[in-house]
């Protein structure tokens, strides 16, 4: 079709909404601003802070931490985004590239996931430390709850 997927949320804390803090709608939609699209090779992790402004006209800083990941052989979009425009996009507020880029087998194609955290602080590097440390647990494959490593970060 279009060359776009959609995303969906495959996990969330807290799994249910804090009365004074509720599930940003659309999250999916807004944490991947180019599109849910595969590519053909690994692209490096980018991390970026965007401000939500609800309602009641409150912030909700939005750290995202994007990575890729060997894809479905029944997903078929393909990434158009060229690297080198994700390269400059590296100022404060935008993408930032965590490692370089690393092809995949022939015909391999590679989805986006992305980590996002939701907060009315404004710590952009507390957030980027924190996504980091849960990236890195499941790329190792670390055999740790999630639950209790954000119970850990929270405290």
């Amino acid at each position: 079709g279009s060359g776009e997927g959609q995303g969906q949320i495959l996990q969330r804390f807290p799994e249910k909404d804090w009365e004074d803090n509720p599930f940003p709608q659309g999250i999916e939609l807004f944490c991947q601003p180019s599109g849910w699209q595969l590519c053909p090779e690994r692209n490096p992790p980018t991390f970026f802070v965007a401000v939500l402004t609800d309602i009641n006209s409150e912030r909700h800083y939005c750290a995202c931490l994007t990575f890729w990941e060997p894809a479905e052989p029944t997903q078929e979009a393909v990434c158009t985004e060229d690297a080198t425009e994700r390269e400059e996009d590296v100022d404060e507020g935008g993408p930032a590239q965590l490692s370089p880029a690393t092809p995949g087998p022939p015909g391999q194609l590679f989805a986006p996931k992305t980590l996002v955290l939701v907060s009315r602080l404004d710590h952009a590097e507390v957030f980027r430390n924190s996504l980091g440390l849960i990236y890195t647990i499941h790329v190792e494959g670390l055999n740790v709850g999630l639950e209790n490593v954000i119970g850990n970060l929270l405290t």
